[in-house]
């Protein structure tokens, strides 16, 4: 049970949801915050709106009542200046909280206060307390909360109502509460919803996995449904079919080649055995063992030719293969490959001819010796089974882009044009007997190819009915 909980734990399914929760919760959070401090900040601007609205009321109802209350005197109605203010500020003052603190001075005598005041005088501010008429202060004696009050300085009266901002406190408190109530929901909700949406989006994935655990190596033709749905999932399933194509033809080709290599070596070998068992049958002359032997050689020969270009193969494949690159030009080097082969080319009757048409100092980032094979297996492979007395034409050149060029063509037998495309794949040949006859073991373009791909070029190959054939490097 515990292990199956672990398990859970660390499956993508729960850290979604841990993800879609946290994401939540910290909208919450933020959204809280932000009600928060724009409740916060419209509570303190009604606040002082309203101290201040109350302040220069006062200042109007003084100033308006054009009473000398410096030079105040006792009468039947007003005993002192006090009261007097109080009458001509009734209005402003009347719907006044109890906690509403009034204070107003004259030419720095105070004339009025409110009664919660009691024997408490309000300090008049500094400058520095005082932004846009607003400053708060604490005062124990009259309020344990801070007291924010609004401060008019006007010819001659210093006018201070002050109010405590309990009620503020108080509002942003059960705010505060509320929140902490309700996040354990707000925490539930998003769990739920997080498991949910978690569910319906790895359905697929799982779905997914239980028809890629049904695909075997004798089945590698099923498909993965889901491909056509235009989302990530749909991508997903588009890119593993692909995937399991590429594995099909990548074991297709793998028993390909070992059926061809078997084929490749068991011709020899039966070859080799025969001889053998007519060898050892009967008493043979002397020149008769020899010719036996030098058969047994020949396709031992053969037998180690076939074995090194697989090795070779192997080397290209799993880049095992050293490359030095390094600028080399490009005419020298086709120029060094077409001479090995002048007296071959003058047994069989084949002119050599060799075209160059870039300068001797157009240079290319090849590995030299790699690159001369390339070049040699092409013109022996021209020579070998082009028609006699005809021409073998090895260009070096260029393209628009800068890139080297390097083309060999001859005249031989016409190859199909769904053919062409055959001819790099391992061990195959167009004409099995004349091959053989030939030395050839279908492995020289294959070899070819990868060393061209591994410099990063390419190579192509054309031909016509009339048998004229041409591959063409470019690096």
């Amino acid at each position: 049970m515990l292990s199956d909980a672990i398990k859970y734990f660390k499956t993508t399914r729960f850290k979604t949801t841990l993800w879609y929760s946290a994401v939540f919760l910290l909208l919450e959070v933020v959204i809280g915050f932000v009600i928060y401090a724009y409740l916060k900040h419209n509570l303190y601007d009604e606040l002082d709106v309203s101290l201040s609205k109350q302040a220069k009321m006062i200042y109007r109802f003084v100033k308006e009542s054009n009473v000398d209350l410096q030079e105040f005197k006792s009468d039947s109605i007003y005993s002192s200046p006090n009261e007097l203010v109080y009458d001509l500020i009734f209005e402003a003052v009347a719907l006044n909280p109890k906690n509403t603190f009034v204070q107003v001075s004259y030419k720095n005598k105070n004339i009025f206060s409110t009664a919660n005041l009691m024997e408490n005088i309000l300090k008049n501010p500094d400058s520095t307390e005082v932004h846009s008429g607003i400053y708060t202060f604490a005062d124990t004696l009259l309020s344990k909360h801070i007291i924010r009050a609004a401060y008019l300085d006007k010819e001659g009266y210093k006018i201070i109502v002050a109010f405590p901002i309990q009620l503020i406190d108080q509002t942003l408190e059960s705010l505060t509460d509320i929140y902490i109530l309700i996040a354990p929901i707000f925490l539930l909700f998003s769990l739920i919803g997080g498991s949910i949406i978690s569910f319906r989006a790895l359905n697929r994935i799982d779905k997914i996995i239980k028809e890629t655990n049904e695909i075997t190596a004798q089945n590698l033709t099923k498909i993965i449904d889901g491909g056509d749905f235009n989302d990530e999932y749909g991508r997903l399933v588009t890119t593993m079919n692909k995937m399991i194509q590429r594995i099909k033809t990548a074991i297709d080709y793998m028993n390909q080649f070992s059926i061809s290599a078997s084929h490749e070596l068991k011709t020899p070998l039966t070859i080799l055995r025969g001889e053998i068992e007519i060898a050892l049958k009967s008493k043979k002359t002397p020149a008769e063992y020899e010719a036996i032997l030098r058969s047994n050689y020949e396709e031992t020969l053969r037998l180690i030719n076939i074995v090194e270009h697989l090795f070779y193969i192997s080397k290209l494949d799993y880049s095992l293969v050293k490359i030095e690159k390094a600028p080399t030009e490009l005419a020298a080097i086709v120029q060094d490959s077409v001479k090995k082969f002048a007296g071959v080319a003058e047994n069989k009757n084949i002119k050599l001819i060799f075209n160059c048409d870039v300068p001797d100092n157009f240079k290319v980032n090849v590995d030299a010796s790699l690159i001369k094979r390339v070049i040699i297996n092409l013109i022996d492979n021209a020579i070998k089974y082009g028609n006699e007395n005809s021409d073998v034409v090895i260009k070096a050149g260029k393209n628009k882009d800068g890139k080297g060029l390097i083309s060999i063509s001859n005249y031989s037998e016409p190859i199909p044009q769904e053919i062409l495309p055959k001819l790099f794949e391992r061990f195959y040949k167009t004409d099995y007997s004349r091959n053989r006859e030939l030395g050839g073991i279908g492995l020289g373009l294959s070899i070819v190819k990868s060393i061209v791909e591994i410099h990063e070029g390419n190579i192509a190959v054309k031909s016509r009915e009339d048998g004229f054939i041409e591959f063409v490097i470019t690096i």
